[in-house]
């Protein structure tokens, strides 16, 4: 679809969608310049399109082509698509159009995007550089983290340590002495009631 739109026509009726051999309710042909041809989609397809142009992206919920008179007796073409969101906008049928091919043409560089390997993407991101660093530093980070903080003769003086700690009955009468004062005490009644 890198060609230009110059007119779409809504199928009302419906029809078998040539791509998927589906039967759809309501079909749309677009028409491209210097005989180009056409081109016939469905409603998920065009979702999918108008979904993928909409910049910063959001989610399609629907759309609708309104054939407006005028009170001089023109007709005129506009376009509402209607966001999940429930933000809508209305455009003329150039910038319709625009909107689907900009989305067919950010498909299709996802897809050659999932297809290249990761080298190659950094070449192609405009900040190539700049997510390298980043993976570098992310790859440096997560071998730092695997190598243990303390050396084996550090491991093995805090375990010896620790041994000798839980061996050691002055810290056992230490800890019953807390045990005992955290106890409440026998002869407390409770606070007076000064109601």
């Amino acid at each position: 679809m890198s060609k230009t739109i110059v007119r779409i026509d809504q199928m009302s009726d419906g029809g078998i969608n040539p791509e998927t051999d589906i039967t759809e309710d309501v079909l749309w042909t677009l028409h491209f310049d210097n005989d180009g041809g056409i081109r016939i989609l469905g409603r998920n397809q065009m979702l999918m399109y108008l979904t993928s142009g909409t910049s910063p992206i959001k989610n399609v919920h629907s759309f609708k082509k309104w054939d407006i008179k005028t009170t001089q007796g023109n007709e005129i073409r506009t376009w509402v698509i209607v966001y999940d969101d429930h933000t809508h906008v209305q455009l003329i049928n150039k910038d319709f159009y625009s909107l689907i091919a900009n989305g067919h043409r950010n498909k299709e560089e996802s897809v050659d995007l999932e297809k290249q390997e990761p080298e190659e993407l950094d070449d192609i991101n405009e900040r190539g550089a700049v997510s390298k660093a980043i993976r570098q530093v992310q790859e440096e980070a997560l071998a730092e983290k695997q190598q243990p903080i303390t050396s084996s003769d550090e491991r093995e003086k805090v375990d010896s340590f620790r041994d000798q700690v839980r061996e050691d009955s002055k810290f056992q009468e230490f800890r019953d002495l807390i045990r005992e004062d955290a106890r409440p005490n026998p002869d407390a009644k409770g606070y007076d009631d000064k109601r």
